[in-house]
């Protein structure tokens, strides 16, 4: 099992798939990270990528939790976010 967690979200208009990569454990100390904080992350990380990274808007969004095999089988077609506890891409 990999150290890492993974979400899907899609929008409907424009038609666009992302899927965001968060690390289940703190880069500092190793602890791992409690599912709220993941699901925040991944809230954070994919307002952030989209351009509405404005605090009102972060819990608008609820990215989709998604096996590590269905993660797999996401075509990444560009890369829009990287920090050190998460990845969003652009997905088909």
């Amino acid at each position: 099992m990999s150290d890492l967690a993974y979400f899907e979200y899609a929008l409907v208009l424009p038609e666009e798939r992302y899927l965001i990569e968060v690390q289940t454990r703190k880069s500092d100390s190793g602890e791992l990270r409690t599912p709220e904080e993941i699901d925040q992350i991944a809230s954070e990380s994919l307002a952030l990528a989209i351009g509405e990274g404005e605090e009102k808007n972060i819990g608008e969004f609820k990215p989709n939790p998604i096996s590590e095999s269905d993660a797999r089988m996401l075509k990444k077609v560009e890369q829009l976010l990287a920090r050190s506890d998460s990845t969003v891409y652009l997905v088909e």
